[in-house]
């Protein structure tokens, strides 16, 4: 691609300085994530999870009915079980947005092993969450995820995508999923 004659290559990066408890920093160089990196999300099967459905009720407990006669179905975004499969979806968008953006520094690697498929199904669900386990005991908080998922955003001109909506929602007082 061009651009007034030029031709544009490769991408910025940021170094930024995580900020430790004991007054250290942590010197990391992000990227910003690719074009296609929600839609690489979805094939490795990374989906949000859908609230479960129940009958909606009227004021008096009744069902209430469309023209056909059939019980109206209303999403049931209270309920706890949805609450956490949204939050664990979260915390794992969150830690692959953060290797993804980390994949260019040289300095930083992972224990756990990057699946070499794109294919959906529990290979990269698995790796979300062990790279969530391997932050957690490296002494990362959930603000330090709020932190890089916010540079990454500003980083990947992200106004208001997938990781400014979750970056709230990463939670380690919750655990890994089981």
């Amino acid at each position: 691609m061009k651009v007034r004659g030029q031709k544009l290559t490769g991408v910025g990066t940021r170094a930024i300085s995580l900020p430790r408890a004991d007054g250290s920093s942590v010197a990391l160089t992000l990227s910003p994530l690719p074009l296609g990196f929600h839609g690489r999300l979805r094939r490795r099967g990374l989906i949000p999870p859908r609230p479960p459905v129940r009958v909606a009720r009227d004021s008096s407990g009744k069902p209430v009915r469309d023209e056909a006669g059939l019980a109206v179905m209303t999403a049931d975004r209270d309920d706890a079980a949805y609450a956490a499969e949204v939050e664990t979806y979260h915390r794992r968008v969150a830690v692959l947005v953060v290797d993804e953006a980390l994949r260019g520094d040289a300095a930083v690697s992972f224990e756990a092993s990057r699946p070499d498929t794109d294919d959906g199904g529990e290979a990269w669900v698995g790796y979300a969450d062990q790279l969530f386990e391997e932050l957690e005991a490296a002494g990362f908080a959930a603000g330090d995820l709020v932190l890089l998922c916010d540079e990454v955003a500003r980083l990947s001109n992200l106004i208001d995508g997938d990781v400014t909506r979750a970056r709230a929602d990463f939670s380690s007082a919750a655990g890994p999923p089981t």
